[in-house]
């Protein structure tokens, strides 16, 4: 009779067994999700079997140039039970030198339990992050813009183009005019006569004019 009570309840156990077991047990923490204080998101990764996580969006930009991909989550190692731990979590806002122990615990795909300790966990803090929406922008992730093309180099100062072949010569420049016959000189011979000027002089004592060739 027991035997046979046994034999009904067993099966029975192990489906309530089942049916007790969270549903997240499987989910994944791998994702962008947004921290407890709705202000920043982390995006955890699988390094090497292990889970690490940065700083990939930010609610104010002015803390994009600071802390984008700033590393605050590492060295996370599966255990049972569906839970993550033995890795370390920083917490920026308060030192983000010091490093904390972590335990995540994936609730459903949409939520993501992390607690933080100090070596004992009834020392500890819990927080509730949610899971980002797909299209949340992450810090660094804008498309390189590309570089404006150069200016055209102008032309060459005093270039010209190299004449072609059907163009037409040059016109020859004019000979430059001669120049005209400068009158020469009082005293030179002319260059039509050839003889010299005659000069004056009067001499007052004598009251007498003298004629006499010009001298060279």
């Amino acid at each position: 009779m027991f035997g046979i009570i046994k034999r009904a309840i067993g099966p029975l156990v192990i489906t309530l067994a089942a049916a007790s077991t969270p549903a997240f047990a499987a989910s994944s923490p791998l994702g962008v999700w947004i921290d407890h204080t709705g202000r920043g998101a982390v995006e955890i990764t699988d390094c090497n079997g292990k889970l690490c996580g940065r700083l990939v969006w930010f609610k104010d930009p002015k803390n994009e140039k600071e802390g984008c991909n700033f590393q605050i989550i590492g060295d996370v190692r599966p255990v049972s039970g569906g839970k993550w731990d033995g890795g370390w979590i920083i917490d920026p806002d308060k030192d983000p030198d010091k490093k904390y122990d972590v335990e995540i615990t994936p609730q459903g795909d949409q939520k993501l339990k992390v607690m933080g300790y100090a070596g004992m966990k009834f020392l500890s803090e819990t927080m509730i992050w949610t899971r980002a929406n797909p299209d949340l922008k992450k810090c660094g992730s804008d498309v390189a813009r590309a570089p404006d093309p150069a200016p055209a180099p102008g032309p060459a100062p005093d270039q010209r183009d190299p004449p072609r072949a059907d163009d037409p010569a040059p016109a020859p420049r004019p000979a430059p005019a001669p120049e005209e016959a400068k009158p020469a000189p009082k005293g030179e011979k002319s260059a039509s006569s050839g003889k010299k000027k005659d000069c004056k002089m009067d001499i007052p004592f004598v009251n007498a004019t003298v004629t006499f060739p010009c001298p060279d």
